[in-house]
């Protein structure tokens, strides 16, 4: 009885091992927990960032700016007012009267309207020349046995009735005498520049200006030549006061020739204006219109003369010009 008594009473003892255990399982799971909490849980905030717009919106200052404008332009828009200044104090109560001056009309054309002209400055510069195989030298003309040479030549016909009558009776018909300033004409090299100033009391012109003595120019003063060499109809741009051999010759220095041609049979007249008579035409008032032109126009051509039935005063008179011109006189009489 005494052994089963004490076994029963005897009591099984609890091992200290397992709350241990346990106690240790619990903090190691709160630190791990610690340790994800802390460490391992990744933030996901983004850092911040600073961000300005391109255009800055600062309505004070787009107000002043916009009020700025508007007086700018309403100050642009107006015109500045100024204050009319008067000056009648200083001055007199009249004007002094202007001094006489000389007259002097006013004429638009030039004197030397070639230059304009493109088949001049072509036949100047020796290009139609060397186009056409001819030589950039003064060219050869003769007319009615009269030999001269220049790169400006220019011919003046009389056309009058009386002058017809004194050619033809001297045996230089119509188609004889256009045939002779075609050979002229034909002779010419493309360098050198030339005119055709017909007259009677009424003076006309070709061309206002010389033209280059290339084919084409060659072959429209031919044609025209041709049918009007004996016209009447008569025009020119260039300006003279007293007409006849007097207008022909102030027409023909505005060309500014270096050789002049004058076909004539020495009787001229002229219509009466305020400076001059009518009806024939002295001499000595041809000899002053030379000498006025010459300085006006400061060059002095050599100045030809072929005559149809000259009467003897009159060849005394174109005798004296064409020496103190340095040209010739020939007189188809016969």
């Amino acid at each position: 009885m005494t052994s089963l008594s004490r076994r029963i009473n005897k009591k099984p003892r609890r091992s200290k091992i397992g709350p241990l255990a346990l106690a240790l399982v619990i903090q190691l799971a709160l630190l791990l927990m610690a340790v994800f909490v802390v460490v391992l849980v990744p933030d996901f905030k983004e850092d911040p960032e600073f961000v300005a717009r391109k255009k800055i919106y600062l309505p004070q200052k787009e107000l002043e700016h916009k009020v700025a404008l508007a007086e700018f332009q309403n100050a642009a828009s107006s015109p500045m007012q100024l204050e009319r200044i008067s000056t009648s104090a200083l001055l007199p109560d009249s004007m002094p009267s202007l001094p006489n001056l000389p007259k002097s009309e006013f004429s638009p054309i030039e004197r030397n309207p070639a230059a304009l002209q493109s088949d001049a400055l072509l036949g100047q510069s020796g290009v139609l020349g060397a186009l056409q195989g001819l030589q950039t030298e003064s060219s050869s003309a003769s007319l009615f046995g009269i030999e001269d040479q220049g790169q400006r030549i220019l011919i003046l016909f009389d056309n009058s009735s009386t002058v017809w009558n004194k050619a033809s009776a001297a045996g230089v018909s119509t188609d004889a005498f256009v045939q002779e300033l075609a050979l002229l004409i034909d002779g010419l090299n493309a360098n050198t520049l030339f005119g055709l100033v017909p007259f009677a009391q009424q003076v006309g012109t070709f061309r206002d200006y010389m033209i280059a003595a290339g084919a084409r120019n060659k072959q429209a003063a031919k044609l025209w030549m041709r049918e009007n060499v004996r016209s009447s109809r008569k025009s020119t741009q260039l300006a003279f006061d007293v007409n006849g051999i007097q207008g022909a010759l102030t027409v023909a220095f505005q060309l500014e020739p270096e050789v002049i041609f004058i076909i004539s049979d020495g009787d001229f007249q002229r219509t009466k204006t305020d400076q001059v008579q009518g009806g024939d035409v002295p001499w000595e008032d041809v000899e002053k219109t030379l000498r006025d032109l010459t300085r006006e126009y400061g060059i002095q051509p050599r100045i030809h003369f072929i005559g149809f039935k000259v009467d003897e005063d009159a060849a005394d008179a174109i005798e004296t010009i064409t020496r103190r011109y340095k040209g010739k006189f020939s007189d188809f009489s016969m």
